[in-house]
């Protein structure tokens, strides 16, 4: 952004900690504000009408949270993990995006992109094997990890704690706790990921992890037995 703007904005916004699972917002609140995450991850619930709830989403820094063109938010937001956000007043921010047509094209290629991701997962959920929908989600949890951290980390590979239990990823993949725990344990017996404590995750080679996800072309139609004769 040009400095004028980054001023502007810098005049209205302000920090904000959120510990972990705390929420930020609850469905239906009243959309007053607005936030950038600085760091840490956020989890997106849906209240279905019986009252469940169902984590709908990820967000890493350094999206935007909760911009809304409703008056009322239509999902809650979480901290998964210690959250540090920069707010902007809904009004205040509004009238930036008036008067810096620049930031608005931002803000709606942002939305955008926000879509075609939705739209990927959907077609994930419904088309890919319990054991690629596992791989799948922590090659996303991966690739974003490595953007979040300070520490530079070497090429292709990827470290990390789980933001979510493994209760959570079943509920976000639309899996049982049972076959999320078994699809682990197999992607750690094959070499895939590896494992620290209950959390941690290390991911030797990205690109292994993305051909058993599903998720490049060069992966399409490999047998269990092809990627373990490859790992050997």
């Amino acid at each position: 952004m040009p400095a004028e703007q980054i001023d502007r904005l810098t005049s209205i916004a302000r920090r904000r900690m959120v510990t972990a699972n705390q929420y930020i917002f609850r469905d239906g609140d009243e959309a007053v504000s607005f936030a950038a995450i600085l760091s840490g991850v956020v989890k997106l619930i849906k209240t279905t009408a019986s009252g469940e709830q169902h984590i709908i989403g990820l967000m890493y820094a350094p999206e935007f949270l909760g911009h809304t063109f409703s008056n009322n938010h239509r999902f809650s937001a979480a901290a998964a993990t210690e959250v540090e956000l920069c707010t902007f007043p809904r009004t205040s921010f509004s009238r930036l995006l008036a008067e810096f047509p620049a930031m608005e094209r931002w803000l709606f290629e942002f939305t955008a992109r926000e879509l075609d991701i939705c739209r990927d997962w959907t077609l994930m959920l419904g088309r890919k094997s319990s054991y690629e929908r596992v791989a799948s989600l922590l090659l996303m949890i991966a690739r974003r990890a490595r953007y979040t951290g300070c520490a530079p980390l070497p090429d292709n590979y990827a470290q990390f704690e789980l933001p979510l239990t493994r209760s959570e990823l079943a509920d976000y993949l639309g899996l049982t706790l049972e076959t999320v725990s078994r699809k682990i344990s197999r992607l750690k017996y094959k070499g895939v990921i590896e494992l620290r404590g209950t959390r941690e995750v290390i991911v030797p080679d990205i690109g292994v992890l993305s051909v058993v996800a599903n998720m490049d072309s060069c992966g399409e139609g490999l047998t269990d037995r092809q990627l373990f004769t490859q790992q050997s």
